[in-house]
């Protein structure tokens, strides 16, 4: 029996479409209907908090995460700083079908907060504030979440990352936080005389 000339006009751009979508391998196409990957969510976290150069004790702080379409709400974990201000969250993964989907962009947005009374002054500024791309860690901010070095009373900025892993190096990313990393904001510097100011 034979399809009807109607049909089969529709279905063969679909299925060309679908080929070229997963990259013209068998492979590919069969990730369309995989269970679960592994998406890299969070990197590890280690920095120390102060207050007015004093070490920040027993301090309250909250991370989040939302992967953006996948997920309904924002999952919150917590920790507390030691007695000279340092502080951890472990790294964090998940599985999801999301990136198996067609046609999604894979964000996840990133946030480290105070989560502490004593310090209302300061709980919306963000330690740590980015939107993560993709399903593996962004090396820029593995580097920069592995010293998460903090005075309380500076000023929120937004540091700017060029990656220069992609070929026209449009790639870039905002972090907003309060921490600083001088060496590395040098790097960022030359790196805009470059590629040229956003």
């Amino acid at each position: 029996m034979h399809m009807p000339y109607r049909m089969s006009v529709w279905l063969l751009p679909l299925a060309a479409l679908l080929f070229v979508a997963t990259g013209f391998s068998e492979e590919s196409m069969l990730g369309l209907f995989k269970k679960s990957v592994e998406v890299e969510v969070f990197p590890a976290v280690s920095g120390r908090i102060t207050h007015q150069g004093q070490a920040a004790a027993g301090l309250k702080l909250k991370r989040g995460y939302n992967y953006v379409d996948a997920m309904d709400e924002t999952a919150w974990d917590y920790t507390v700083t030691d007695d000279e201000g340092r502080f951890t969250f472990p790294e964090l993964t998940m599985k999801s079908k999301h990136p198996n989907r067609l046609f999604v962009e894979n964000r996840i947005i990133q946030m480290i907060k105070l989560d502490d009374g004593r310090y209302k002054a300061y709980e919306d500024a963000f330690i740590w504030g980015a939107k993560s791309r993709g399903v593996k860690h962004i090396a820029y901010f593995v580097d920069r979440l592995a010293r998460l070095n903090c005075d309380l009373v500076d000023p929120e900025m937004v540091h700017q990352i060029i990656d220069e892993e992609f070929p026209d190096g449009s790639v870039r990313y905002e972090v907003q936080s309060i921490c600083r990393w001088p060496e590395l904001e040098a790097i960022e510097v030359e790196k805009r005389k470059k590629y040229g100011e956003w």
